[in-house]
């Protein structure tokens, strides 16, 4: 019956993109992983001689993963994220594959790192990401990628979503922005574009946004690796408040109510003499960049 099951819904995987031999190794995958070209081909009767070309087509679709393993073994795409990333492309033209998918009994451990490749399919992940947000957004790119999300940036402030955006480019005023307004040419002298965008703290997209060089992206839901991602834009943005002497407080990512709060005064009561644990002068940039000034004026009569 599976196997009947199976080929029903054979010719519809591959109006979606899917070869038949895509389709046989994904479900085969599915049923016993992580494996190997070589099990894999055994497990799913693709021939030997295809089984390569059909592992990198599907791995570069984002249905497969390679494990650092040698040989080298491969885990798939969860059914519903594989989901979530066709509808992305077709719409309502997944529904079957979602129902044929959702019979098959498995449990796969969420948290692994996944990649994206192409500069296409990066902004349609963004896309989907910025859409699902429902409380908090947090990216950090460049105006060409900004332009692209530009009108899902602006319908996620619409529900009332907390959109934070940092660039060293120059871009649009959507949300909170914090940004240096450089030119695109001229930051591409010194640097490759990236992107990192994170979502609701519990999903992550990260990477080179290269038109000219397709490379892979991460795509994540590891907790760890997303916090450290939010973080690492949250720096960028402190970094920006003190150097142009402008509020951050938008920015601050706060997971316990007064966490914050409580810190500052550990350091100011540690470091009372420090002018950057000052609590007045922190919730005062400018104040605080004309203490520093003042002091080191000071400096240089005493030299």
């Amino acid at each position: 019956m599976l196997v009947h099951g199976w080929r029903a819904g054979t010719s519809a995987k591959e109006r979606r993109g899917f070869t038949q031999y895509e389709a046989k190794a994904y479900i085969a995958l599915l049923r016993n992983h992580p494996a190997t070209r070589y099990e894999l081909s055994k497990l799913s009767g693709v021939p030997r001689s295809a089984i390569y070309d059909v592992i990198h087509r599907l791995e570069s679709q984002g249905a497969v993963n390679a494990l650092a393993t040698k040989p080298e073994k491969y885990i798939p795409l969860p059914p519903e994220k594989l989901m979530d990333l066709l509808e992305s492309r077709y719409q309502s033209k997944v529904r079957e594959l979602r129902t044929r998918l959702s019979e098959i009994d498995l449990t796969i451990e969420m948290g692994h790192l996944w990649n994206i490749t192409g500069y296409d399919n990066l902004i349609l992940k963004c896309r989907e990401l910025i859409n699902q947000a429902q409380r908090e957004i947090y990216l950090s790119g460049w105006r060409r990628e900004i332009l692209k999300l530009e009108n899902e940036l602006r319908q996620a402030v619409d529900r009332g979503v907390k959109v934070v955006i940092f660039s060293f480019t120059r871009i649009p005023s959507i949300g909170h922005v914090f940004s240096y307004g450089l030119e695109e040419e001229d930051l591409a002298r010194v640097w490759d574009p990236r992107i990192i965008l994170v979502r609701d703290m519990e999903e992550l997209v990260m990477g080179d946004s290269n038109l000219a060089h397709s490379r892979k992206v991460a795509w994540t839901d590891n907790r760890a690796i997303v916090e450290i991602a939010a973080n690492h834009v949250v720096l960028d943005i402190t970094l920006f408040g003190l150097r142009m002497g402008v509020d951050i407080g938008e920015a601050v990512i706060e997971r316990r109510s007064g966490e914050l709060d409580e810190l500052a005064r550990l350091l100011s009561e540690k470091y009372p003499d420090n002018p950057w644990f000052n609590l007045q002068l922190l919730n005062n940039p400018r104040a605080l960049f004309e203490q520093l000034a003042d002091q080191e004026r000071e400096d240089a009569r005493k030299e």
